[in-house]
């Protein structure tokens, strides 16, 4: 596939209309000038929550477009002029009508929007107006960050690769294939870190800015109010990060021992190490159980049918309307992901495959997101009560991972089944101490760096953190390349939010432990959680999902040795 198939198009399609404030002013300001009692309230919430489902289609549309075309300067274009021009006034009418619905005399919210009301009440004190044309700013910065990465090419032996394709090289059994790989990978992305550098300079300020503008001493202060986390600490984060250095990166450092040992190397250097896919221990190609999209999306299909019927419905929707990109290409983001259009309740799925199982593993996850949309877009007619809170939503994505895991015998061989059981176990190891690694980088970022750090400190800082968390990879003569590691998505685009993937991988895993004696059971829970969406807190979904809000040094321990049995 070299463009964007018709049916994507077609569904990414908007009239002129609906990129100018005109097409939403006139609504907005009938909902602000209603008269309104505690009796009306029911029926005006609908109304605004139609209409923001309408702009938050808009944008969700726009922001996808110009990801799977990120040198087309039109699309980029006409996605900064809506949030230049349509996101600020949106954002001061609906401040205005949360204060107009928080003053409602006698007005009791149901059950199932208490927990709604009492965050907008949360963000209408957050609320400042120097922070709406801030955050025009903000998203134009990290905007910039997408088109750098997303327009990136690899040149590797004469040819040129996008980075999901290059990557790709870095699975191969030859070490001096992956080698080769990683070399023309870290050319690549020197390349562009001065200009990235650049970028989160920008955006630092930014944020600081906003936490100035809230009163706020710390950015984190700021980003803790506006992520709506009340169940848990910035200290129980740093208890989560000791956690992780004690109980799982010893239990890493040996999975890798013993790899080295049996590939006969004496240490890992930085190609031999791929957290997300671990070398193969007898030195075997790594599997490509596909070659196209279109064979990935045919496998998946079969998967979710014996999965579930009605999985398998909702996936077979999303195919036959359009509602995945899935073949990596030039001019294309290269992260994996699932959007969401409300007003017909349809998730997006955006990826980069090139025909590995870990794209196979990458897909169940943004499907799982997807079911999220779905389930949740079904049982809840507003549209804040849609999704979850950030620390619940990728357990519908990772637990797909596990819950697909006994339904891919069309897919695999019994021996190349345990192979991809056990990468997927593996992963869960691998990838703990990642996240730890993420998060006490934006803590101490955020708020323990001083608001003028450098590009150099935060090149040193992160070089400490991965010799504390991946103190098994022997990076000697590469660490001007290795203090970049920072240059991630998520620092970019999404600030502090990365611990919820291993707050979710945990649930996960416990999800699935509870699936090995009772799957339709398990099942049924996940399910019925979806549906729940945000009408419940972080600690009662969990419970809905028939697991424990936990991600203390014990229950760590605990899971470890689940995953450490299984693989066994």
């Amino acid at each position: 596939m070299t463009a964007t198939s018709a049916a994507v198009r077609a569904k990414l399609g908007l009239p002129e209309s609906s990129l100018h404030w005109s097409a939403y002013e006139a609504r907005y300001q009938a909902l602000l000038d209603t008269d309104l009692a505690a009796a009306d309230v029911p029926a005006w919430l609908s109304d605004w929550s139609s209409l923001t489902a309408e702009f938050m289609d808009v944008a969700a549309k726009l922001s996808v477009y110009k990801d799977l075309h990120t040198a087309d300067d039109g699309a980029q274009a006409r996605y900064q002029a809506f949030v230049a021009d349509v996101v600020p006034p949106s954002e001061r009418m609906d401040q205005a009508l949360k204060e107009k619905l928080l003053a409602v005399p006698g007005y009791v919210p149901a059950p199932d929007f208490a927990l709604t009301y009492r965050r907008f009440r949360d963000e209408a004190a957050l609320f400042r107006e120097a922070n709406v044309d801030l955050g025009v700013t903000h998203q134009e910065q990290m905007n910039r960050h997408a088109v750098l990465t997303g327009n990136q090419e690899v040149t590797l032996g004469g040819e040129t690769l996008t980075i999901p394709q290059a990557r790709q090289r870095l699975d191969s059994p030859e070490r001096a294939v992956r080698e080769a790989a990683w070399h023309a990978l870290a050319e690549s992305n020197l390349g562009v870190a001065p200009d990235l550098d650049r970028v989160m300079e920008g955006l630092m300020g930014t944020r600081w800015q906003f936490a100035r503008n809230a009163g706020l001493g710390t950015y984190r202060d700021y980003v803790w109010k506006s992520l709506d986390r009340v169940d848990y600490t910035p200290e129980d984060c740093r208890d989560f990060h000791g956690a992780v250095r004690d109980e799982v990166v010893p239990l890493l450092s040996g999975l890798v021992a013993d790899l080295s040992r049996d590939l006969g190397l004496e240490g890992l250097r930085p190609w031999d190490y791929n957290r997300n896919n671990l070398l193969d221990a007898q030195g075997r190609k790594s599997l490509e159980p596909f070659r196209t999209g279109e064979e990935l999306e045919t496998l998946s299909a079969t998967a979710f049918a014996g999965l579930d019927g009605d999985l398998a419905a909702r996936f077979g929707q999303m195919r036959r309307d359009g509602l995945l990109d899935l073949e990596s290409r030039p001019g294309k983001m290269t992260h994996a992901y699932c959007a969401y259009f409300p007003v017909r309740n349809e998730p997006f799925v955006l990826m980069n495959v090139v025909g590995t199982a870990e794209d196979m593993r990458v897909l169940f996850h943004e499907v799982g997101h997807a079911f999220h949309g779905f389930y949740s877009g079904d049982a809840q007619p507003l549209v804040w009560n849609r999704w979850s809170p950030i620390e619940f939503v990728e357990i519908p994505s990772m637990a797909m991972e596990f819950l697909t895991l006994d339904h891919l015998a069309h897919v695999f061989s019994p021996e190349e089944l345990a192979r991809y059981r056990s990468k997927q176990l593996e992963g869960v190891i691998a990838f703990l101490p990642w996240a730890a690694q993420m998060d006490a980088f934006q803590h101490w970022l955020y708020a323990e760096a001083p608001e003028n750090v450098t590009v150099p400190e935060l090149d040193a800082k992160w070089l400490e953190l991965d010799r504390t968390f991946h103190p098994f990879v022997d990076w000697d003569g590469l660490d001007h390349v290795r203090a970049k590691g920072w240059h991630y998505y998520h620092i970019f685009q999404a600030p502090f939010y990365y611990i919820e993937y291993a707050m979710c991988y945990l649930a996960s895993v416990a999800l699935w432990r509870a699936a090995q004696t009772d799957p339709e059971g398990a099942l049924d829970r996940y399910k019925a959680a979806l549906r729940l969406g945000s009408t419940v807190s972080v600690p009662e979904l969990y419970r809905a999902a028939g697991v424990e809000f936990r991600f203390d040094r014990e229950y760590i321990r605990g899971l470890m040795a689940f995953v450490r049995g299984q693989m066994n």
